[in-house]
């Protein structure tokens, strides 16, 4: 899809999104980021956290799909990240962010950058009843593209972001900025066809066409999906590397992780949530095995962990 593809979409204005849900996190009001066990269709309350164990399965599926597209930028310098932004870019709007960070010298907040299937559609479904008075369709957000940033002080960074490729939309969505640089790719369509290959594994049948074209039939998928997720996840084919994270990583494969560390001697709850507990006795497991000293559990550690 094209630059000018881009740029006809539906408008939304991601500040007031953005506001939503980082209000109700300040003011003690948002739903906590552990699982969930309801429908995505009962979803209660206006922060789209609620479906974080779907949505990090559905990141998952996206780079199964696109050949790890989407990667994580919250290893950059001088960069905070709001309490609604999973901070995924493909990777040459990742060097261009990074490149106009170090340029600045100050720290970045980024309120809002990948947006996941689900997110989106509880977003627009939800509309006004929660303070979000425009927003776009699902599979047609550009939030969804991998390309997408929403910051702080916009007006500060627009040099130094349009330096590396990154393009403020203007006044109508102030702190919206599309990378539009080098290797631009359009991620949108995957973020559909994630979910309607990961509806197939777990409904044989009942199996949805798989085109990456958002519609009725999704729709009525979406809301029949448990918002924590599917019983059998990407990472069951395709194991992901685990650490300390924010939004914090949840799922079987946690789960999985803390039971082996449990069985090994250390002291920790089997939630399923990788949090700063699992983080201590995965890096008290490295140390006393002669590894790297770094919480992140890769092919390395879980061979050594199971074995």
């Amino acid at each position: 899809m094209s630059n000018e593809d881009l740029e006809t979409n539906e408008f939304e204005l991601c500040l007031d999104i953005f506001e939503g849900e980082a209000r109700a996190a300040e003011q003690g009001d948002a739903e906590p980021r552990g699982p969930w066990s309801g429908l995505i269709k009962d979803a209660p309350g206006c922060s789209t956290e609620i479906v974080n164990g779907l949505s990090q399965q559905l990141i998952h599926q996206v780079n199964a799909i696109s050949g790890n597209l989407l990667v994580p930028f919250d290893d950059l310098d001088n960069l905070e990240l709001g309490p609604a932004a999973w901070p995924f870019l493909i990777p040459p709007a990742k060097e261009a962010l990074g490149k106009a960070i170090q340029d600045r010298g100050t720290k970045l907040k980024v309120n809002s950058a990948y947006r996941t299937l689900p997110q989106q559609y509880l977003l627009f479904k939800w509309g006004n009843g929660c303070g979000y008075p425009i927003v776009a369709k699902p599979g047609t957000s550009n939030h969804q593209s991998g390309i997408a940033i929403d910051i702080d002080d916009p007006g500060g960074w627009r040099p130094y972001l349009s330096k590396y490729g990154w393009v403020w939309l203007g006044e109508k969505d102030p702190p919206h900025f599309d990378y539009k640089g080098a290797g631009t790719q359009d991620l949108r369509s995957s973020a559909t066809l994630a979910f309607q290959k990961l509806w197939n594994k777990n409904n044989p049948n009942q199996k949805i066409t798989e085109d990456g074209a958002y519609g009725n039939q999704v729709q009525g998928c979406l809301n029949q999906t448990l918002a924590k997720g599917f019983e059998m996840a990407p990472w069951d084919d395709h194991p992901r590397t685990m650490r300390l994270f924010s939004p914090r990583m949840q799922g079987s494969d946690v789960q999985k992780l803390q039971e082996a560390l449990i069985k090994a001697g250390f002291t920790l709850d089997a939630d399923g949530v990788y949090g700063p507990g699992t983080d201590t006795a995965v890096k008290q497991f490295q140390e006393k095995n002669g590894m790297t000293v770094d919480g992140i559990v890769g092919s390395q550690t879980l061979v050594k962990l199971i074995t």
